[in-house]
This record gives structure tokens, C-alpha cells and sequence, in this order.
């Protein structure tokens, strides 16, 4: 159901009003995000954060690399199931130590970090409005507030918290469709890291014993077949374009499963196609900010699922359409 405008504006209000009167220019909003992106890709550091999502508090630390031309990370859990991830510009590995899996998947841009670091803001502003909304201190570090404001229903609104030395995020925010906090990420430690203090730190790590190796568990490549072509997209909610399209066959039946990833640079979803075979699993779903939804077309199951308000899964699901 698409939401009233009258409602969108009340949004938008509410995530307004705090620190209104210290509202800047929209140039200078875009200005702050983009030096974060700048810093947060091109800078080394390490730091420790804590990830609220789907209701669960996570504690993480993060470990980014930049020498010369490389870039790597590792993230790892603190608390609950241990788990590590490790990146580069070509793989992403994810160690599983109560399973002792090793499970190495290409990056694509379903691959995402819970960092968000955008890739184009100059493109962002045609879609979400850029507002400064004063300062504040976290984990030590002074900082510029940037609220990113959706301007139509399709997508979440958000805030940022920059450091104002160095622009690296310090917190960020997304808001539901509701204007209610939905994700949360505050740094608790951050510090930047000089050539002497890089640690090393393989993206994929020697096998232990007893530990078995997955490769290309998703994403596209190393097995995955190009996207069939004839799969579309007839109408889907503007801003948003397909940043992968590929197939895998799965291994318990050997049918085939159609996947595309969406992106308008700050929300994502993956739709998935594949023969239908369960008609309850029809209709939307959500949990925290993630919202999904469920349509059959011709036989097959259409699923599109992300973190995206239900009116933009629904739409880009119906969207689906096969030219033989």
C-alpha cells in the first residue's frame, strides 16, 4: 500500500525536528558524506563498533587496510556466534568456527557491509535530501550530524555522524518507513592506523584441521551462469538499477534460481526466481528493516527481499516479467 503523502511529510518531519535550527545547505550535507566516503575507502584503520539489527545488540571490530592499491578488511564478532569476515576487491571469505566452514564467495553488490559507505553521493541527491543537523562527540571524536532524507516513499531515510578531522563514520542510523529507528551502528573505539601499525592478515586464510572449504556459495562467477536475459523488469521504482543478474542451479533439486540485485546507492534488493513450489510462502514478510514479498508468475515464485520499505519490495516483485 502506498503511503499518503501527507504521511511521508510527517516523516520526514519528525526526523527533522532534532537539531533543525542548525540546518545547513544541502551542497555542504552532500560535502560531509562525501568525505566519510573518501575516508572510509581510502584510509587504514581499526575500530570497534556496536550493530543494533532485528532487535539483537552486536558487538564487532573492524580492521580496514588500505596499502597502495590494495584494500583489505576483516570484521569479527565479540559476542554471540564467533564468526570473521574478510574482503578484498575480489573475494569475500566468512569463517565459521561452530561449523568449521570456510565459505569464500566473490564480491558482488549483494555483498554488503554493515558500514555503509556510499559509491556515488552526487547521484544520491537526485533520490534523498541532504540536510547538516549540527554536531556531537562519539567514541572521543567531534562530529557533523548529515540526515538523509528519502523524497518520495521507496526508500528509508538515515543519519550519519561524520568525524569532523579525519571523516570517518562514527554512527549512522536508518529509519523505518515510520520514521522509527530500525539499524543502529556506533562506533565505541576508532583510530586511525600509520604504515608502522597495518597489521597483515590473509582474505583467504590457511585451512585448520577439520575445517571444510565452500567456494562461490553465492554471487556470480566460479560456477554461476550469466542472468537469462529474458527475465525483466517492466517497471521499478525510480533511481533504483540492476547491479548484478545471474543464475545458480541448486544442489538438493538441480533447478535453476534466477537472482538480480538492486541498488539506487544506499538501499538494496535481491529479487529471486525460481519454480514455484510452496503457494503459503506467498504474500510479504519483514523482520527489523528488512522487508520481503512473495508473488507467483507464471509458475514461478517471485521473491524480492531487502532493506527497502514493503511498498518498494512489492513493487519491484510485481515488476518481474519474462520476454521469450
Amino acid at each position: 500500500m502506498r503511503l499518503p503523502a501527507a504521511l511521508i511529510g510527517g516523516v520526514l518531519a519528525l526526523i527533522l525536528q532534532h537539531s533543525a535550527v542548525h540546518a545547513g545547505t544541502g551542497n555542504e550535507a552532500m560535502d560531509w558524506v562525501q568525505k566519510m566516503s573518501n575516508a572510509m575507502q581510502e584510509m587504514s584503520y581499526q575500530g570497534r563498533f556496536v550493530y543494533l539489527h532485528n532487535g539483537q545488540l552486536e558487538s564487532m571490530s573492524v580492521v580496514h587496510v588500505r596499502d597502495g592499491q590494495e584494500v583489505r578488511e576483516r570484521l569479527m564478532s565479540l559476542n554471540g556466534e564467533a564468526r570473521e569476515i574478510l574482503r578484498d576487491k575480489n573475494n569475500l571469505t566468512c569463517v565459521w568456527p561452530s561449523s568449521q566452514q570456510v565459505v569464500v564467495d566473490p564480491v558482488s553488490g549483494a555483498n554488503k557491509s554493515p558500514l555503509w559507505i556510499p559509491d556515488d553521493v552526487r547521484r544520491l541527491d537526485k533520490f534523498y535530501q541532504f540536510v547538516v543537523q549540527g554536531k556531537d562527540r562519539i567514541a572521543d571524536h567531534s562530529a557533523v550530524i548529515v540526515a538523509i532524507l528519502p523524497r518520495d516513499e521507496f526508500r528509508y531515510g538515515m543519519k550519519v555522524w561524520v568525524a569532523e578531522q579525519h571523516g570517518l563514520l562514527l554512527q549512522s542510523i536508518l529509519f523505518d518507513e515510520k520514521g522509527g529507528l530500525s539499524e543502529q551502528i556506533m562506533f565505541t573505539e576508532l583510530a586511525l592506523l600509520d604504515s608502522d601499525d597495518v597489521p597483515t592478515f590473509n582474505i583467504l586464510p590457511e585451512l585448520a584441521e577439520g575445517y571444510a572449504l565452500i567456494r562461490s556459495h553465492s554471487g556470480s562467477g566460479n560456477g554461476h551462469e550469466p542472468g537469462d536475459r529474458r527475465w525483466q523488469l517492466s517497471a521499478i521504482p525510480r533511481g533504483f538499477h540492476i547491479e548484478s543478474s545471474f543464475q545458480k542451479l541448486m544442489p538438493d533439486n538441480n533447478n535453476a534460481v534466477q537472482q538480480m540485485v538492486l541498488s539506487d546507492g544506499l538501499a538494496s534488493v535481491s529479487v529471486f526466481i525460481e519454480k514455484l513450489v510452496d503457494q503459503s510462502m506467498l504474500g510479504e514478510s519483514s523482520m527489523g528493516a528488512i522487508n520481503a514479498f512473495t508473488t507467483e508468475y507464471q509458475g514461478f515464485s517471485v521473491t524480492a527481499i531487502g532493506e527497502a520499505p514493503p511498498v518498494t519490495v512489492r513493487t519491484i516483485a510485481e515488476a518481474v516479467v519474462f520476454n521469450p
